[in-house]
């Protein structure tokens, strides 16, 4: 069943990535392919009830809250009702009677009802992926395939990163890479969350336990093809020449790395008493690397555009600190739960001074455009399961049961730093295919992530 659900979400996400990563109406055949997926899962878990793989109440009540949520906005609401909850979007209603006519009985929440049903299909199938992967990882945790969960996001990403690095030396190309990707910046998005996973694996099958004086072939060819993916996949995120995702990268690899050094004297190896020095220096080491990554590794027309941090591909940073002050607006009309999802770009007409000219759909930052769709509920959900998933996964590392396990949990740790500091300035959380993936190394890091027996808690 495990590798049955690997297989077909795997096929799903692909589908997803080359289908434009999902912002296309095709997307909605991956989102089907979650629903078959879980269908059967959810059928052969009826059947055959695992203990210890249940979710905490916790977060099951997060998930729960935040469909609720986003279903609300689409419903049907008494316009009595709409006054209560949101007040701004009742005087829309009432500002609307003299073209619409009369004011109606029943209203929604959302601004845009229709385009919320599909993201609210889109965020089921996300969470569905987030279950899907935990349990997956479960399943295969303590077995030779433990690292298989993450074989397709390895394989579409070196696939995806050859694509990207023909583009950006095709003869009458852009000269950078999109992959599929309608933006470079989200290309590189998808590469940056795949990369630490590429570099701790090899690592992880180099350091597994073998007899004294032996090498085998077998993991050493393993491993090299392994960085030599990761290496594929960090010199396309170079040519996509997206500032951000390159640094985004750098930082998630130095925090891994970090973390790895920092940890491998406790719980699974040893304990190895070292000094101050001996503790800091592997600590200077990997920032003066990053340093040196930071200044040999971008090409010369990604140092161009480093070099004029006022631009971006699509608009400058001034238009984007101004459509950030514009998005305040927003959130002080409709704070609690927000105007829906999809709902970011008709709202921002009434507060909108920037680039008046230009259609402004999405706000350039993730927590921002979450802030003013979903309110400060929704917002507030989605940060708590983000907390509880990052507390998780860090746990996870430090009290591994081997090397292995805990490589795994640094990895996924590195690529969900790498996508949060991504969103503080693009929306890579909007693109499907991306968002999929978020949510597949969530689940996989969220092994951690059980439910405690109520003698377990007593005993203790």
């Amino acid at each position: 069943m495990a590798l049955f659900i690997l297989a077909t979400l795997g096929l799903s996400l692909a589908y997803a990535l080359f289908q434009r990563a999902g912002v296309t109406p095709d997307w909605n055949w991956a989102v089907s392919g979650v629903g078959g997926t879980s269908a059967v899962f959810f059928a052969q878990r009826l059947r055959r009830r695992r203990p210890g793989m249940a979710l905490p109440h916790s977060v099951v009540a997060l998930l729960s809250g935040l469909i609720v949520l986003a279903g609300l906005s689409i419903t049907p609401l008494p316009s009595s009702l709409i006054a209560a909850l949101s007040p701004a979007r009742y005087q829309l209603l009432l500002d609307a009677q003299p073209v619409l006519g009369p004011l109606p009985g029943f209203a929604t929440l959302s601004l845009v009802p229709l385009t919320g049903f599909q993201y609210l299909l889109t965020l089921a199938a996300i969470i569905y992926v987030f279950v899907l992967l935990r349990d997956v990882s479960l399943q295969l945790r303590a077995t030779s395939w433990a690292w298989a969960p993450v074989w397709p996001l390895l394989i579409l990403a070196a696939a995806l990163a050859v694509l990207g690095l023909y583009q950006a030396y095709a003869e009458g190309g852009d000269g950078f890479a999109t992959g599929t990707h309608a933006n470079r910046d989200h290309f590189a998005g998808f590469l940056e969350l795949v990369l630490p996973i590429a570099v701790f694996y090899p690592i992880a099958i180099l350091t597994r336990e073998r007899q004294r004086y032996e090498s085998p072939a077998g993991p050493a060819i393993r491993a090299s093809i392994l960085f030599a993916i990761a290496a594929l996949i960090l010199t396309a995120i170079v040519h996509s020449l997206s500032r951000m995702a390159f640094l985004a990268a750098l930082a998630s690899l130095a925090v891994c790395a970090i973390l790895a050094l920092n940890l491998r004297t406790s719980h699974v190896d040893a304990p190895i008493k070292v000094t101050v020095w001996r503790r800091w220096l592997p600590i200077v080491l990997v920032a003066a690397i990053v340093v040196l990554g930071f200044i040999f590794l971008p090409t010369d027309p990604l140092i161009a555009r480093f070099a004029d941090l006022a631009m971006t591909e699509d608009i400058s940073a001034d238009t984007r600190a101004q459509i950030w002050n514009d998005s305040k607006g927003i959130v002080q009309s409709f704070p609690l739960f927000g105007v829906g999802l999809g709902g970011y770009e008709t709202a921002l007409y009434r507060f909108k001074t920037v680039a008046p000219m230009n259609t402004v759909d999405y706000a350039h930052n993730d927590y921002l455009q979450v802030l003013t769709e979903m309110g400060v509920l929704g917002f507030s959900l989605g940060l708590a399961l983000l907390l509880i998933v990052l507390w998780s996964t860090l746990r996870s590392a430090v009290y591994a049961r081997d090397t292995d396990d805990r490589l795994m949990q640094i990895a996924c740790l590195g690529s969900l730093v790498a996508i949060l500091l991504h969103s503080f300035v693009d929306f890579n959380m909007y693109v499907p295919a991306n968002a999929f993936t978020v949510a597949w190394i969530a689940g996989v890091a969220s092994i951690g992530l059980a439910r405690v027996p109520k003698r377990s808690r007593s005993a203790s």
